[in-house]
């Protein structure tokens, strides 16, 4: 719950802020910043993998003493610091090739586009930084002072265009004003990891050798973290490369209220990872494995009614929220990817408990294998078909991942331990599915039928049928029980 809110709240804000922005900057200049924002998403390439390694062990370290976690902690921070800086170098090299011969930016806006790539370069090793730090207290499950910590930077990036943009503020000073801001939450984090995990201060690791442990862990899943941001923003890349900066603005636009809704299986992941971090006896091995059964059917319950609704109802959703341009260029795009974010939500469990495994090297020869295939694809694609044409290989590397990760977690951990109430309470799931699917699709119908009072009285009805069916049918005892504990502890805390 504490993950969630640090990713909804921000999420909440962006509902509001982001069309400010739009309407300031406009579809092309949007485009750019959206770039940024992708760039600086992709930067944890360059962190080597250790920021999922720093997770894995922190939590192996709490059972072992003060002085492994003081060691993990220290090898990663310094290391991670050092890899940032030499990122934002070349990010600053790169800008002038990024700007004139990567991506299709008109001849009016390109020296903005250069110095928001040269600001941009020096929030890679910041961002980076912090990622370790969050990484160090997440590991050690202080989820309450990483959502602290997390909240005010990721609130910071879409207040901060909302409130420079209508001004007249560029795009650099955009980001000059968010890197004091993140510069400043980088201060605050040192001082809250170093009381809560380095006591006795900030000094060298007093060796190498628990760095040479993490990287021998990270080494596969620095793979998958330089080959997962090529993956997971070629298809921006592409546009903005191919069709330009204003259709790069439409795409933006669609794929970041899709991936808003992939907050949910974002926070099953980093609660479950460091939970999973011990598979090593049998005992551990099959609670692994219990564990991950029963967060996969919970999370299907919870997931599918959302993804659902943006598949039926994601263009007018998108029309009422940025306008109807935006609904006419990227409706079906949008459509598209909320299927590719359902598949890559249940996606996300297999994952986990490879890492929690000490297998990342199976999801990064998979992650090699979708790069050789998906970058051509996607290029193919988007020639092809435009804006919808790049959304279609997400979803199809999305259904990917699904089959991959699982077929992969049962190979190298083994398989789910389903009993009989497992069977019987995943078979009644399809009951609510049929009764949500029909009562979207009539109001969907009721909708284009110029009627959306009875079209919304209808979705929630069956909206409220689902998720009661799932409580009362799909669910076991003790899962509604430990539901209903966490609402009326949310209800006690507001």
């Amino acid at each position: 719950m504490l993950y969630f809110a640090s990713l909804a709240v921000p999420a909440l804000a962006a509902v509001f802020l982001v069309p400010v922005s739009v309407r300031a900057l406009g579809a092309s200049r949007f485009g750019l910043l959206a770039l940024a924002w992708a760039l600086a998403e992709g930067s944890g390439m360059f962190d080597l993998g250790l920021s999922r390694a720093t997770v894995r062990f922190v939590a192996d370290a709490t059972v072992t003493g003060q002085h492994r976690v003081r060691e993990v902690v220290l090898a990663s921070i310094f290391s991670q610091a050092a890899m940032g800086c030499v990122g934002g170098v070349l990010v600053f090299l790169a800008a002038p090739l990024l700007v004139h011969h990567v991506f299709k930016i008109p001849l009016a806006t390109q020296p903005e586009a250069i110095a928001m790539f040269r600001v941009l370069s020096l929030h890679v090793p910041v961002i980076i930084t912090l990622n370790a730090l969050r990484a160090a207290l997440e590991g050690a499950q202080r989820f309450d002072i990483s959502t602290a910590l997390r909240i005010p930077g990721s609130l910071a990036s879409v207040v901060i265009p909302a409130v420079i943009a209508p001004a007249g503020g560029s795009l650099g000073m955009i980001l000059w004003v968010l890197l004091g801001a993140r510069v400043a939450l980088l201060a605050v984090s040192v001082q809250f990891v170093k009381r809560v995990l380095l006591p006795e201060g900030w000094v060298l690791p007093s060796d190498l050798r628990t760095l040479r442990e993490m990287l021998g862990y990270s080494g596969w899943v620095a793979v998958s973290a330089a080959v997962g941001p090529i993956l997971g923003n070629f298809d921006r890349v592409t546009v903005g490369s191919i069709i330009g900066s204003a259709a790069l603005g439409y795409y933006s636009g669609a794929a970041e209220a899709a991936n808003r809704f992939g907050l949910i299986p974002v926070t099953a992941f980093s609660a479950m990872l460091p939970a999973l971090a011990a598979t090593h006896t049998s005992e551990g091995r099959d609670r692994s494995l219990a564990v991950t059964r029963a967060a996969r059917r919970q999370l299907c319950a919870l997931f599918f009614p959302l993804c659902f609704g943006l598949f039926v109802f994601g263009p007018a959703l998108l029309g009422v929220w940025l306008g109807p341009d935006f609904a006419r260029a990227a409706g079906p795009a949008f459509r598209i990817l909320s299927v590719g974010i359902f598949l890559s939500g249940l996606a996300v469990l297999p994952l986990a408990l490879l890492y929690g495994a000490g297998r990342p090297d199976l999801p990064a020869k998979i992650n090699l294998v979708q790069t050789a295939v998906h970058i051509p694809l996607t290029i193919l694609l988007v020639r092809a078909f435009g804006l919808t044409g790049a959304a279609i290989p997400v979803a199809i590397r999305c259904a990917e991942d699904l089959i991959a990760y699982e077929w992969a977690s049962r190979r190298a951990v083994g398989r789910y331990a389903v009993g009989t109430e497992d069977r019987g309470l995943e078979r009644r799931f399809w009951l609510p599915a049929i009764i949500l699917a029909a009562t979207f699709a009539l109001g969907l119908s009721l909708l284009r039928g110029s009627a959306p009072s009875a079209a919304i009285a209808i979705a929630l009805a069956g909206l409220a049928v689902y998720s009661w069916l799932c409580l009362s049918r799909v669910l076991s005892h003790r899962e509604r029980r430990a539901w209903m504990g966490l609402l009326l502890v949310a209800r006690r805390a507001l």
